[in-house]
């Protein structure tokens, strides 16, 4: 007797991933809230059981880790994931942006005039990070300070606890302090050690940026992975 005549098949459900293994489509009646909450048309879990759940984790990573990333983002910030940044053709930088997200790891400082698209392509390059199964996290350097203290109160984790990847928005707007410079230190050592990927976008180049904090910017100079001009004009008018 033929039970797979006697049993009802699911149907399939299109917005889960298929299997990462044979590309069978996942079943219906799942929702991938955790790593092996999902199912698919296929025999890979049987015949081949270690290596599939080892790709399943990664999947789910890939799968929930760009969901989470949006969810960190302003609001008015989120079209962003929907559109695709625009260069001159031959933009120079392109191998440094390349280069940056093939190691996903260190910094990459995006600076130029206000309305150049660097807050865009920002968060084009954590969500890229975000499909790589990293944890991201959108953060303007006024939350990145509030955030640090809520921590120091023990009401916030610490950063490296919740994220891989670091997009710091809008560098050099909020009033400058000692506690301020302290933070931002410690973010650009953390990146410089390889522990997370932190992107910068700023009006301001490094060393002026940094000056502005009150403080020598040799030593945070010196721990500034790649550092990339956005050109073009203000599009925002």
């Amino acid at each position: 007797m033929d039970l797979k005549r006697l049993v009802r098949h699911p149907g399939y459900d299109p917005e889960l991933p298929p299997c990462p293994l044979c590309g069978a489509p996942a079943l219906k009646g799942y929702g991938f809230a955790t790593p092996f909450d999902i199912a698919h048309d296929c025999d890979c879990v049987r015949d081949r059981e270690e290596e599939y759940l080892r790709a399943l984790r990664q999947l789910y990573r890939e799968y929930r880790r760009p969901k989470e990333y949006a969810e960190s983002l302003p609001p008015g910030y989120r079209p962003y994931l929907e559109r695709e940044f625009l260069h001159p053709r031959g933009w120079p930088e392109r191998q440094a942006l390349e280069s940056f997200l093939e190691r996903a790891a260190g910094s990459l400082y995006l600076h130029g005039p206000p309305g150049t698209g660097k807050t865009l392509l920002a968060v084009r390059l954590g969500l890229a990070l975000a499909r790589k199964g990293k944890r991201v996290l959108f953060l303007s350097e006024a939350d990145l300070y509030r955030r640090a203290r809520r921590e120091e109160l023990g009401e916030a984790p610490k950063l490296g606890e919740v994220t891989d990847a670091l997009v710091l928005d809008d560098l050099g707007k909020a009033k400058p302090t000692g506690f301020a410079a302290m933070v931002l230190y410690e973010v650009f050592e953390a990146a410089w050690r390889g522990d997370m990927a932190l992107v910068v976008t700023s009006n301001l180049a490094p060393k002026e940026a940094f000056a502005r904090m009150g403080m020598d910017p040799g030593p945070l100079l010196s721990r500034v992975g790649q550092v990339v001009t956005v050109p073009g004009r203000d599009g925002r008018g």
